[in-house]
C-alpha cells in the first residue's frame, strides 16, 4: 500500500508522516528529495540559475532558498516557472524511490505538499489530506521558519488553492488544528476507515515532547 500525504504549508502533514513511520511505514519525503535535487552540481540548480539569474545562488554555489522563496510566493508566474523546472524531476525521483521500496515495504508513504500539482497522486493508492485553520497554520509557519506575520500569510496565499484541491480529491481528510495527541487519534481512526489494518502496528500512545 502506498499512501500519499498532502496539505498546505503549516498544516502539519509531516507529523502525520512521522506517526506513520512509527507504525513501520517507509517514508519518501519529497521536501527532502527537492532539496537534494537543487544541491550544487545538480541539473535543477543550473536551470534555476539560468531561469532566475545568479542573484538566487549564494557565493558557495548553493541555492539562496530565502530569496527564491520570497520571489515565488509573491509572484505566481515565478512559482509556475519554478514548478516547470522541479515537477518533472520530482516525478522521476519519486518513481525511482518507489521502485527501490517495492517488495521491501508493505506500507510506503509519499509526503508531498504538491502531490496533485506534480502528478504524484498517480503513483499512490490512497491520499490523506491534512488541513488546519489558517490562524493555526500562520502561527506554525512563523515559529518554524522564523518569519513575520506578513511573510507567513504571503506563503499561505502563494500556495493558492492547494488546500481546496486536496480536500476535493483526497480519500481521507484530517483536520490538524488541535493537539498532536488528537491528531494521532484521528489518524488511527482514518487508517481503519481506509481499510488499513494498524492493530499489529500500533506503537502505543503518542507522547509529545
Amino acid at each position: 500500500m502506498i499512501i500519499g500525504i498532502t496539505g498546505p504549508i503549516g498544516s502539519g502533514k509531516s507529523l502525520i508522516a512521522s506517526e506513520l513511520t512509527l507504525l513501520g511505514a517507509y517514508l519518501i519525503d519529497m521536501d527532502v528529495v527537492a532539496r537534494e535535487l537543487v544541491e550544487p552540481g545538480m541539473p535543477a540548480l543550473g536551470e534555476i540559475r539560468d531561469e532566475f539569474g545568479p542573484d538566487y545562488i549564494l557565493g558557495q554555489g548553493t541555492l539562496n532558498r530565502r530569496a527564491l522563496g520570497r520571489l515565488v510566493f509573491s509572484r505566481p508566474e515565478a512559482l509556475r516557472r519554478l514548478n516547470g523546472i522541479m515537477f518533472p524531476k520530482l516525478m522521476e525521483a519519486a518513481k525511482e524511490r518507489l521502485n527501490e521500496a517495492s517488495g521491501q515495504h508493505d506500507l510506503v508513504v509519499v509526503d508531498a505538499a504538491v502531490l496533485y500539482q506534480a502528478g504524484l497522486d498517480r503513483l499512490v493508492d490512497k491520499v490523506i489530506a491534512v488541513t488546519a485553520e489558517e490562524e493555526v497554520r500562520t502561527a506554525r509557519i512563523m515559529k518554524r521558519d522564523k518569519l513575520s506575520y506578513e511573510e507567513a500569510l504571503e506563503r499561505i496565499s502563494g500556495q493558492g488553492d492547494l488546500d481546496e484541491v486536496a480536500r476535493r480529491s483526497a480519500d481521507l481528510i484530517i483536520d490538524n488544528s488541535g493537539t498532536p495527541y488528537a491528531l494521532r487519534t484521528k489518524l488511527m481512526d482514518g487508517l481503519r476507515f481506509l481499510g488499513i489494518d494498524v492493530s499489529s502496528r500500533d506503537s502505543g500512545p503518542y507522547l509529545p515532547g
